[in-house]
């Protein structure tokens, strides 16, 4: 049987198309920034922006979240985001991930629901979200 897990805060985001969603208390911050990064190779990054007086190190969407289950929409997941397509930018919350970002299309939320503990997806406004979390 399936329990309903307690209601949450969730981030939807748009990226190549699809919905995906994250739970919001992973999330530090939310900013728009359509200009292309500098780009530090070297590091093994796509880039660095600079918000709020901190730097934050910009990876592929696909190196620092992954699916809670397999999903079958790996080819689209792993196309790498233009700055002009892409121009919001999530930053993960301090722990491993600390200044660590990534680009997506659009966001939604933050908005609050609730999640079976079974279930691959969150439902909002009509809308069905993939499940996703930091890496």
């Amino acid at each position: 049987m399936t329990n309903l897990e307690n209601p949450e805060y969730w981030l939807g985001m748009r990226i190549n198309g699809e919905r995906y969603v994250l739970p919001a208390s992973s999330v530090q911050s939310v900013f728009l920034y359509p200009e292309a990064e500098q780009s530090l190779k070297d590091l093994r990054i796509s880039g660095v922006v600079v918000h709020e007086g901190a730097p934050v190190y910009l990876r592929n969407h696909f190196q620092v979240l992954r699916f809670n289950r397999r999903s079958e929409n790996i080819a689209d997941w792993q196309q790498v985001l233009k700055p002009g397509a892409a121009p919001w930018i999530v930053v993960l919350k301090d722990g491993l991930n600390k200044g660590i970002g990534f680009r997506v299309n659009n966001i939604s939320g933050p908005f609050h629901a609730s999640v079976l503990s079974d279930s691959l997806f969150v439902h909002h406004n009509g809308i069905d979200h993939l499940l996703v979390e930091a890496s």
